[in-house]
């Protein structure tokens, strides 16, 4: 696998010189939003707006700045290599320039939403787009929920499932909840290791007690340089989401990253690695401690470590059995 053709093209597009229009590339839906980047190689959206009745101050939020009704001329990069000037008024939000670890999100979170956009948003669409993205990017300035080798596992199942908006719908909101993914038929649970056997990390009440069956999905993940980053999996796996879900992935990776976002685009894994080791096991058949019936009541939140591997007598499931209960 590689980086997602919109980074690509971003990364292909020539820097401002500040001497005259901004070069920009033209986002897939409606066709009249742009992509560009600034003088310092920021990733700069530019969403076609109508004329405010009311000026609205600029924004100044945490990694991002935000500008509205800019009237500007843009020079449009055609597919066959021909530069069209187009000039509109805009909404211009650009990416800070000193985190470059946030423009791959900046890019697939803002400019892949741009696909569901009308031609020309209105002052209130674009006031509650960017209040979401508020919310977005505020969650850069809080502790991580979980750790970057944790995410990457979740979004690997997801990037190679084939029912991605069915586990996007069921992905957990919160770290609290017992299971990564809660469906009305079944829940699963996500285990990933960087070391060379399986040996996970379980709580005893993702094993035993739970209502519905639970299924464990074991990945055995192999760090490469040319592997993948947990955006590089978003990326992959926002392509045909519905706006709800797409807008739930890049919530829900901000909020896992929070303060380690910056550093995660360095942290790449091998898909094929991944995909070789990916094994399903029933929860039910793994081995747990015993507790007693009489010291039950006064012994709780119980985890352990498992190592699958030398596990006896221990069959994994195939994946179809697994995909299939999810529907």
């Amino acid at each position: 696998m590689t980086s997602s053709p919109l980074w690509e093209r971003f990364e292909a597009l020539v820097q401002d010189d500040g001497a005259g229009a901004l070069i920009a590339l033209r986002l897939s839906g409606a066709g009249t939003h742009f992509l560009a980047k600034g003088a310092a190689g920021e990733p700069v959206l530019l969403l076609r707006a109508g004329k405010r009745r009311v000026p609205r101050i600029p924004l100044g939020l945490h990694h991002m700045q935000v500008e509205f009704d800019i009237d500007c001329t843009v020079r449009d990069t055609a597919v066959d290599g021909a530069v069209t000037p187009v000039s509109a008024t805009f909404c211009r939000a650009a990416c800070d320039p000193g985190i470059p670890g946030l423009h791959p999100l900046f890019v697939h979170a803002l400019a892949g939403a741009v696909e569901s956009f009308p031609a020309e948003l209105s002052s209130s669409e674009v006031d509650r787009f960017f209040d979401d993205t508020v919310e977005l990017f505020r969650a850069f300035t809080a502790p991580a929920r979980t750790s970057v080798l944790g995410l990457w596992g979740e979004l690997f199942l997801i990037a190679a499932s084939p029912c991605r908006n069915t586990l996007l719908s069921g992905w957990h909101v919160s770290p609290d909840q017992a299971f990564d993914f809660a469906f009305p038929n079944a829940c699963v649970e996500v285990k990933t290791t960087a070391r060379h056997n399986r040996q996970h990390e379980f709580a005893m009440t993702q094993l035993r007690g739970a209502h519905l069956p639970v299924f464990v999905a074991s990945i055995v993940a192999e760090r490469s340089d040319a592997g993948e980053s947990v955006f590089d999996l978003a990326s992959v796996i926002q392509e045909g989401l519905t706006p709800a879900n797409h807008a739930k992935l890049w919530r829900l990776v901000a909020e896992s990253l929070g303060g380690d976002a910056e550093g995660a685009a360095d942290l790449r894994f091998l898909w094929t690695a991944a995909a070789n080791s990916l094994r399903f096991y029933a929860a039910a058949s793994l081995p747990a401690p015993e507790v007693p019936n009489a010291a039950a009541p006064c012994i709780s939140a119980v985890r352990f470590s498992l190592d699958l591997d030398r596990a006896p007598t221990l069959e994994p499931l195939a994946e179809f059995e697994v995909w299939q209960a999810l529907k």
